[in-house]
């Protein structure tokens, strides 16, 4: 992935922000007839060592699960929420009008090693643990749904057309596009530009990536 070097984030946090908070992931393989693609919704489990892993599963009937078996050059990819940027959010336009869109977002490419788990209580503890984690996102008021709700005789008809899938991660490349490096006055115009739009995720996003990259910084500034 292009990554200049001030939209950067190699503190892995960052990347677990994101396969959390954005969890439908692209799921990129190469065979020898070219390149294969899905979107998956993932888990990210850590373990006390912290070994990472992305679980999921697919439908045995996926023409990518051939090539998932034993792969070592796996690419997974998530994404935050993204928007366009216009000239019109920053207040240097007025004086300069030297000033262009651009498109905001964050995405993390993570590489590993695929293989496919067939084994019904990993695919069951891997539907019970993302549906816990989205679950616990839903409004207030809405009853939190647990994967035991539906008649048991009914999940083991339905998981017999899914297979488990792990991936560990080996590597990875965060990138955070949001404004770094823009004067203040420009940036707290995109802030509040997008806010007034009604793009308050990505507003949060901006104002968060942008204190980072100033706390970074100072630290490189006090060294």
């Amino acid at each position: 992935m292009y990554i200049p070097k001030k939209y950067n984030e190699d503190d892995w946090d960052q990347s677990a922000f994101l396969i959390k908070n954005y969890p439908l992931g692209t799921i990129v393989t190469v065979e020898g007839d070219g390149i294969i693609a899905n979107h998956i919704p993932f888990f990210l489990k850590v373990s006390d060592s912290g070994k990472k892993t992305l679980i999921a599963h697919m439908a045995k009937s996926n023409h990518q699960l051939p090539s998932l078996k034993s792969n070592k050059n796996v690419l997974v990819i998530f994404q935050s929420v993204d928007s366009y940027i216009t000239p019109s959010y920053y207040p240097g336009k007025q004086e300069t009008h030297k000033y262009v869109p651009t498109w905001d977002f964050a995405s993390v490419h993570i590489h590993g090693t695929s293989k496919i788990v067939d084994d019904f209580d990993f695919v069951r503890n891997q539907l019970n643990l993302l549906t816990d984690q989205e679950e616990k996102l839903q409004k207030k008021g809405n009853s939190v749904w647990k994967v035991n709700d539906a008649p048991e005789s009914y999940l083991k008809i339905l998981q017999k057309a899914i297979v488990g899938l792990e991936i560990e991660v080996e590597s990875f490349e965060c990138k955070y596009k949001f404004e770094q490096g823009m004067k203040k006055n420009d940036i707290e115009g995109v802030v509040s530009g997008l806010v007034v739009d009604g793009k308050n995720e990505i507003s949060r996003l901006t104002v968060e990536a942008n204190a980072r990259a100033q706390e970074k910084e100072k630290n490189k500034n006090i060294k």
